[in-house]
């Protein structure tokens, strides 16, 4: 009798797990496809200065390692910050000229034909963002 008992209880909790983990399954695809989105966006606006993987570029305008702002930041993604400076709307006096201030110029690579009126689409913005903090160390 203990067997069945044991069983029964065995196929109770997995059932349980399952049923948990499928309950998580949409949020973290729906964030797969948010940072997928962002790396998009990235790539075309990005990476041609930060480098392709976020640490920084190698070419003839070295934006810097994008990957550690986490760690200046007692491990927290400083995310107002990033999206105030990326906007150009930070209070930072020291900003590198070569950097677009996205908030006046738009996504000039993600709508080359001008779409949008060239301007930063929130949800473009956002999924950037999720794209920056998937990339820290």
């Amino acid at each position: 009798m203990t067997q069945p008992m044991t069983h029964t209880r065995s196929l109770t909790c997995a059932a349980a797990v399952m049923a948990l983990l499928s309950a998580c399954a949409p949020g973290a695809a729906d964030q797969r496809e948010t940072v997928a989105r962002g790396q998009t966006v990235y790539t075309k606006e990005c990476a041609a200065c930060h480098g392709s993987s976020g640490m920084g570029g190698s070419g003839d305008v070295r934006g810097p390692d994008l990957t550690g702002l986490r760690i200046g930041n007692d491990g927290a993604f400083p995310r107002e910050y990033v999206r105030s400076f990326v906007m150009g709307i930070s209070e930072i006096q020291e900003r590198d000229p070569a950097m677009p201030q996205f908030a006046r110029v738009g996504l000039r690579h993600v709508y080359p034909d001008g779409g949008a009126d060239g301007e930063v689409l929130e949800a473009d913005f956002e999924n950037l963002i999720a794209y920056l903090e998937a990339i820290q160390r």
